[in-house]
């Protein structure tokens, strides 16, 4: 409380006995002629009285006293000073005029009315003039020793003013130190050594997500469990030391997870030196850590991407280098099969061998289409993905796996070269991890760099793919060349074998034919002419004719006939069809013009639908049946129509004398024609001897020939009978 200036008085005062004195007037050094010098005093109780009065008048702290009704009945001189009257003016006058509220005074003076005990009220004064004055009023009861024992409040009235100017500084302090606390990105804590939060400002409240008063006074274990704590114990058992502890690490809290912080911790001493706590000043880097972690796995996948010379080489390196950097348990690489349009899993790492097996299998079994599972949706939105925790997503096929071992956050990223999407890359961790941002937008290109190394790959390896055919094609073509030239020879010295023996062919053919007229059709018509002739006799001598020789005749003309018929059938039929097939051939194996005794086998699963393709395999039949007769010397031959795994099978087979002394039968004018035939059907002729001995002749005609056979037929637009006629002029 500030002290009052003690006035000089220059007039004269009365004492409460009446008396009046001179306030500079000296007193001896042993006091005596100062009191022989006063008017009244006369006895050594009046000199105490006086001595009393003094004491009251001249104390550095405004008294005042108060009846009942609340009129002052005694005032000091600081009491006139602080509320600016004389003390002449004071007397009489209700203490409530000086007094800012009211009924705050009155209060007090009931609570002094009915209290034995001393009474306080803080309120403002109202001074006569100036500004009002805060002050503390504290009033106990008095007896009146000069109004015959009345009843007084003696009230001594401090004046706050200094006090109310300290407290302000001192709250304007508090609230300056509060705001540079809790607005510093530093996080303070104060504990003590029995591991309990004494303090903690309100930015270490904040990421903790609580108010600093549910922190002060709990165990430290409390607040961030055994895992966070256990972290710490070091750095708090050399503070507790005396010594400076200073670290940055991941620190668990319960509720929180495990931010990166970097601590500081400074010793807190009491005023005997003694260690009895510590103070903490710390700094959330998490994200200047993650910042520090995308930066450097940014230039790990760069780094990688430079140096691997193929997309198999890369793919692990940049799955461990994001695992390992950024804390991901697993991660795994997922292709796109263009054909099946489904997703595969490619490549798995994971950070500890062996620890995900289910997890690992299932990803190697399943297959992922267009929008299903995390990697489905990443293709479908060509954007990285992030789930917090998988085994609680609708979308995501193996959340119970997931759960079973463990896995919880997850996310993934796409990789695409200039809008076309390629392949996704998958990560997982054991925690539950709320999405960022950043991370997601440094991953989008970070796919985008690997789909362009992936196509650039793509780009060298059909380079060097071209560059090998090229070569490849090279060398081929010198050698087809050298065995083009040698073909060439061959062939022309094969052509004129050839036609020595087409000319061989014609003469055996027209000897043949020639025999065949002459032994079959000219006897019947040497004999239609003997018969003829003797009809005409008969009938110029007797004028009688015989009905049963010219039945005779007519049997002779119609077995000529049928001859020929034999014959021209012989040299081409034109009447072959796909239904009609097997009876042709069947009349080919019946005929007694063989040598050899021939039979027809058919399979009922042997179907031919088209026109074509029945004369060109009864052609080939009665080739190798002519061939069989001629050069075999076999005892039967056998005609074998049946379905294969593939398609239909034509085999004509002998038990005959087979290849001998390793003739080849390709070089015949036969094979060449039947060979051209099987070609013009789109299949193929075989020919080989099998152990048991003969010959067999194949031809294989498949599916796919027979079904693009069909639809040319179904597209040609032609009549049967047209497209009859022209099979049968191939």
């Amino acid at each position: 409380m500030k002290r009052l200036k003690r006035p000089v008085r220059k007039e004269k005062r009365s004492t409460r006995s009446g008396a009046t004195r001179h306030p500079n007037r000296l007193r001896d050094r042993d006091g005596n002629s100062s009191i022989r010098r006063r008017r009244h005093p006369k006895t050594e109780l009046e000199a105490a009285i006086q001595r009393f009065v003094d004491l009251y008048d001249f104390a550095p702290i405004a008294y005042v006293s108060f009846d009942r009704a609340g009129r002052i009945e005694e005032a000091n001189l600081v009491a006139t000073e602080l509320l600016g009257e004389p003390r002449d003016r004071l007397i009489g006058r209700p203490f409530a005029f000086y007094v800012g509220d009211l009924d705050l005074f009155l209060r007090h003076l009931l609570y002094c009315r009915t209290s034995q005990q001393q009474v306080e009220t803080e309120l403002e004064l109202k001074p006569r003039k100036g500004v009002r004055i805060p002050a503390l009023l504290c009033s106990r009861p008095i007896t009146s020793t000069t109004r015959n024992g009345a009843l007084l409040y003696q009230t001594a009235i401090m004046d706050l003013s200094e006090r109310k100017r300290a407290e302000e500084a001192l709250r304007a302090k508090e609230a300056e130190l509060e705001a540079v606390i809790n607005r510093t990105p530093f996080m303070l804590t104060r504990c003590s050594r029995d591991l309990r939060y004494r303090f903690v400002s309100q930015a270490y409240a904040d990421m903790l997500g609580r108010a600093p008063d549910e922190i002060a006074g709990k165990p430290i274990v409390e607040i961030m469990g055994e895992e966070g704590l256990k972290t710490i114990s070091p750095h708090i058992e050399k503070v507790l030391k005396g010594q400076h502890a200073e670290y940055e690490t991941e620190v668990s809290f319960r509720g929180v997870g495990a931010p990166c912080l970097r601590c500081v911790y400074t010793p807190d001493r009491d005023s005997n030196g003694n260690v009895i706590g510590w103070f903490a000043s710390i700094v959330d880097v998490t994200e200047w850590k993650r910042a520090e972690y995308r930066l450097a796995v940014n230039l790990a996948v760069t780094k990688i991407l430079a140096e691997s010379p193929a997309l198999s080489d890369a793919v692990p390196r940049i799955l461990q280098t994001i695992c390992e950097t950024l804390r991901w348990e697993l991660g795994d690489f997922w292709t796109l099969e263009p054909k099946a349009k489904v997703l595969r899993c490619l490549e798995i790492w994971e950070c500890r061998a062996g620890s995900l097996p289910k997890f690992k299998a299932i990803c190697r079994e399943r297959t992922f289409a267009l929008g299903i599972g995390l990697p489905g949706r990443v293709w479908s939105s060509l954007k990285p993905a992030w789930v917090p925790d998988v085994t609680k997503d609708n979308n995501f096929p193996r959340a119970s796996i997931a759960a079973s071992e463990g896995l919880h956050g997850g996310f993934a990223f796409p990789i695409f070269f200039r809008k076309h999407f390629l392949a996704v890359m998958e990560f997982f961790s054991r925690e539950i991890r709320e999405p960022d941002e950043e991370l997601l937008r440094m991953f989008a290109s970070i796919g985008s760099q690997i789909g362009q190394f992936m196509e650039r790959k793509r780009a060298e390896e059909a380079l060097q793919q071209s560059k090998e055919l090229l070569e490849v094609r090279v060398r081929e073509g010198t050698r087809e060349l050298r065995v083009a030239n040698t073909e060439l020879r061959n062939e022309i010295e094969r052509r004129k074998g050839l036609e020595g023996e087409i000319l061989a062919v014609s003469d055996r053919e027209q000897q043949r034919l020639g025999q065949e007229l002459h032994d079959g059709v000219c006897q019947h018509l040497t004999a239609v002419a003997f018969m003829a002739r003797s009809v005409a006799l008969r009938l110029k001598n007797h004028r009688v004719i015989d009905v049963t020789d010219i039945e005779k005749i007519a049997q002779l003309v119609n077995d000529a006939a049928g001859d020929m018929r034999n014959l021209s059938r012989a040299l081409h039929r034109s009447d072959v069809d796909a239904p009609r097939l097997t009876g042709a051939l069947q009349d080919l194996v019946d005929r007694e013009v063989w040598r050899v005794s021939c039979r027809l086998e058919v399979k009922p699963s042997f179907q031919i639908e088209d026109d074509m393709v029945a004369a060109q395999l009864y052609r080939i039949a009665r080739e190798a049946v002519i061939n069989a007769n001629k050069h075999s010397h076999a005892r039967e031959i056998v005609v074998r129509l049946e379905r294969s795994r593939g398609g239909m099978v034509l085999h004509v087979t002998d038990d005959g004398v087979g290849f001998l002394n390793g003739t080849e039968p390709r070089q015949g004018l036969g094979f060449h024609i039947m060979n051209y035939r099987a070609q013009v059907m789109g299949g193929r002729l075989e020919i080989e001897s099998p152990k048991r001995g003969g010959t067999r002749v194949s031809c294989y005609l498949p599916n796919k020939a027979l079904q693009s056979r069909k639809k040319e037929n179904a597209g040609s637009g032609l009549p049967g009978k047209i497209a009859n006629a022209l099979a049968a002029l191939i």
